[in-house]
């Protein structure tokens, strides 16, 4: 098995996630599952030491759970999708931009507590990027799009679907065609 999606499995528990992860597994997508927290996240980090894509829709993940990314996954993992993670703040990115400093795609679409600082850690520190999704994420300002066109020079998406208190068009957006909002 390469290939794990998790959907809507409210009663798969933290433990029968365990079990059933193998370190053959490259892709990982939970989705839906009540039951997923930051225990979840340590047991992919622990056991899928060649996870390459890491999708996960949670809405209990903490800060914490990010912390558990090693060495291990660092030149592996290289797409990460965090959506609707309501819990996860700058701290989170923090611990993104440390443990994952080679990801291409990183999406925090919905994860509401992400502020302009956060955005600068990720312009500052993942260089690789090359798509990034800051959809639903109301507290990100045009002062996020300056770090973003100052310093992800291999950026190719960007993705500010609902991102609330963004200009209908940034002066940067207007000089750069590069990126786009939806």
């Amino acid at each position: 098995m390469f290939e794990l999606e998790l959907a809507g499995c409210n009663e798969i528990t933290e433990a029968g996630l365990w079990a059933c992860l193998t370190p053959r597994i490259v892709s990982l997508s939970l989705a839906d599952c009540i039951n997923v927290a930051d225990e979840a996240v340590g047991a992919v980090a622990q056991l899928l030491p060649s996870l390459y894509e890491f999708s996960l829709q949670a809405y209990h993940v903490t800060d914490a759970a990010l912390g558990y990314f090693s060495p291990k996954q660092s030149h592996s993992l290289s797409i990460l999708r965090l959506q609707s993670c309501w819990e996860l703040t700058n701290h989170g990115v923090v611990n993104i931009v440390h443990s994952l400093p080679h990801l291409t795609v990183l999406s925090l679409s919905g994860c509401s507590k992400v502020t302009d600082d956060g955005v600068e850690l990720i312009a500052e520190n993942l260089q690789k990027l090359r798509a990034l999704d800051l959809s639903w994420c109301p507290r990100i300002t045009d002062a996020a799009l300056e770090y973003i066109a100052c310093d992800l020079n291999q950026l190719e998406e960007l993705t500010l679907d609902r991102a609330s208190h963004l200009p209908e068009r940034s002066p940067e957006m207007q000089n750069d065609g590069k990126f786009q909002t939806t």
